[in-house]
């Protein structure tokens, strides 16, 4: 049996702590142990993982379980030593002590510099300014990536990744790249935002503020392409939500830590989507963000997870706004090897992880010189049809409207028009007043009216938008269900005296002598007056 320890008394949990502080120390000094936004962090190496409070509790217990302290002194002047006996009042006051003796300040985003743990503070500098010299920490060091020069393992950096094998400047990936040649056998685009994507979640940076999809078939290797990453930044750092999860009361607690979320066989329910749609925009957008858990204090803070969503289809997002349809880079898959698997290319790929690692970087590198991540030609047409189908208005104005500060159009019109619209496409109208509140999502500068005519009869207006004259209606570009509207400009006719009419010197009607936009050079009247 071991001689019992002796350590301040359990009145003074701030003299304990400071006492056991030493333990969580490297041998520079620097704190291996860190309290960060309510959550214990721990430094295991090569990257900070977090520690559930009973795993702090436990070692507390053993450390604490034989030791004594000096309780005063007897009548005879000799120390009173008794034993520590912990309890789950004095660790719980312990861990209070403890969260302010290792404090990490809420500010801080990982990755991070906290401390130089011996490096110059130029040195450190010129390699931590966030996207433009980043780091990869890997088992053996903080490699560089500007130069690919590997620094020494510090708890220093408060980074949440590492990918677990060490780095190998000689390695080359060639069953990875081929296979990715048969995935994309002619879109070297999608390789090259693949390859950007991994580098860049290697990176620990979020400012491109997107979510990558992929779309394919059954066995087109969405999953193997997954797993791959997964490998790369450690199972560790890696969550597998659901759409429908990240809408419930808990469902962005395990995502708390995680640098990467894939999301497969993305299924979204129509009740859940509106709230899932929020937390796709918050957690890509970088916005701060209060996350319920259970039996915890709330988490407050940025969540420094990237978004990869997997699916057979596009999924359908209901965003009135259609703004998370622009949040994704979206990789069509179209060859899929059903029936015909090779069982065997995890393991193959798995044993190329330090090339791989090299080909995540040198995409890595190509995104610090772009600036952006690599959009394929269908990721656009994707995204646009994601739109239109998150949001059926947005696509109403882009093939019926004209937007700016000219333009402007009856409220009624405008309806009528959106409803023979909304009806060749197969979809309910809703209300007016749905319409103009999605309206407003999608074209802001939009403003309802109520300008007077000549009568001084109040007419509801939009200004800022119009409808086309000759507006395109679902796949017939030659319908006239929509024709007949016009432009709000060419029904002057009505009485109405248009917003820009009434604010500048405009043109008069040679027939009507009502002011119009001359939509010609030379024209003198409204269309509808010379025809007539």
């Amino acid at each position: 049996m071991r001689d019992p320890e002796e350590i301040p008394a359990p009145t003074n949990p701030m003299a304990v702590a400071r006492y056991l502080a030493p333990q969580w120390r490297n041998e520079n000094g620097v704190l291996t142990l860190r309290h960060w936004r309510t959550t214990w962090m721990f430094w295991e190496r090569s990257y900070w993982r977090e520690m559930d409070d009973q795993e702090i509790r436990a070692s507390l217990y053993k450390k604490l379980e034989h030791a004594e302290y000096v309780a005063g002194l007897d009548k005879d002047g000799h120390p009173v030593i008794k034993p520590w006996a912990p309890t789950k009042r004095k660790v719980s006051d312990l861990m209070e002590a403890i969260s302010a003796v290792t404090h990490l300040r809420p500010s801080v985003d990982a990755p991070e510099w906290i401390s130089r743990d011996g490096l110059s503070r130029d040195s450190e500098h010129s390699y931590t300014h966030g996207v433009e010299s980043p780091i990869v920490a890997c088992t053996n060091g903080l490699l560089r990536v500007q130069d690919r020069e590997l620094l020494p393992l510090t708890p220093g950096f408060f980074n949440l990744v590492s990918v677990p094998f060490d780095f190998d400047p000689d390695a080359t990936a060639p069953t990875w790249e081929q296979f990715l040649k048969q995935v994309w056998p002619d879109d070297e685009n999608s390789i090259a935002a693949l390859q950007e994507w991994f580098g860049y979640v290697l990176s620990g940076r979020t400012d491109q503020q997107k979510i990558v999809l992929i779309v394919g078939p059954t066995r087109s290797g969405k999953g193997t392409i997954a797993r791959i990453l997964t490998n790369l930044v450690g199972k560790g750092n890696m969550a597998g939500p659901t759409l429908a999860g990240l809408a419930t009361n808990f469902g962005l607690s395990p995502l708390l830590g995680k640098s990467l979320a894939v999301i497969s066989d993305a299924r979204l329910a129509g009740r859940d989507g509106h709230q899932v749609v929020e937390r796709l925009l918050t957690i890509s957008g970088e916005d701060t963000i209060d996350v319920d858990r259970k039996f915890r204090d709330p988490w407050t803070g940025k969540m420094p997870t990237r978004l990869m969503i997997l699916s057979n289809e596009l999924p359908n997002f209901g965003d009135a706004s259609g703004v998370i349809a622009r949040r994704f880079i979206v990789l069509n898959m179209e060859v899929s090897w059903l029936g015909k698997e090779d069982t065997d290319l995890t393991d193959k790929l798995a044993a190329e992880m330090p090339g791989i690692l090299n080909w995540a970087l040198d995409g890595l590198a190509r995104l610090e010189k772009n600036g952006h991540i690599t959009e394929p030609p269908g990721s656009a047409d994707a995204v646009t049809t994601m739109q239109d189908t998150a949001s059926p208005t947005s696509a109403f104005v882009r093939e019926c409207c004209d937007k700016g500060p000219t333009h402007e159009v009856l409220v009624d019109d405008l309806w009528d028009a959106w409803k023979d619209w909304a009806e060749d496409q197969g979809i309910r109208p809703g209300s007016k007043a749905m319409l103009g509140r999605n309206l407003q999502s999608v074209v802001p500068q939009a403003k309802r009216t109520r300008p007077r005519d000549d009568s001084g009869r109040q007419i509801p207006t939009y200004s800022g938008i119009g409808l086309k004259t000759t507006a395109r209606n679902g796949e017939s570009p030659d319908s006239t269900r929509l024709k007949g509207y016009g432009s709000s400009l060419s029904r002057a006719e009505t009485g109405l005296s248009p917003l820009w009419a009434q604010q500048s010197e405009a043109p008069k009607c040679s027939v009507c002598n009502f002011p119009f936009e001359p939509l010609e050079p030379g024209q003198t009247a409204h269309p509808g007056c010379e025809a007539a």
